[in-house]
């Protein structure tokens, strides 16, 4: 890990009060490392997360799927669908 910065945050009471019982209960040493600890999964899920993203679009790309033209095709089937039934 790299510098290590201060930054005042505020949190709900609930969420302060969870953080406490996990140092208070062993879990922890601090509450610094309990949010800490929280920030290292979110960015872990995170990366994961960009990761399945980059996967699933290279996976589209590869494929043959025909690639999105926009929305005014679909307009002018509809409107052309609404001609159709109007006579």
């Amino acid at each position: 890990m790299g510098k290590i910065d201060k930054l005042p945050v505020e949190i709900p009471a609930d969420f302060l009060a969870c953080a406490e019982s996990a140092v208070a209960g062993g879990e922890f040493v601090s509450v610094e490392h309990v949010v800490e600890s929280a920030l290292r999964a979110w960015q872990t899920k995170r990366e994961a997360d960009l990761a399945k993203l980059r996967e699933l679009i290279d996976e589209g790309l590869a494929s043959s799927v025909v690639p999105w033209d926009g929305v005014d095709p679909i307009l002018e089937e509809g409107r052309r669908r609404l001609a159709e039934q109007r006579g």
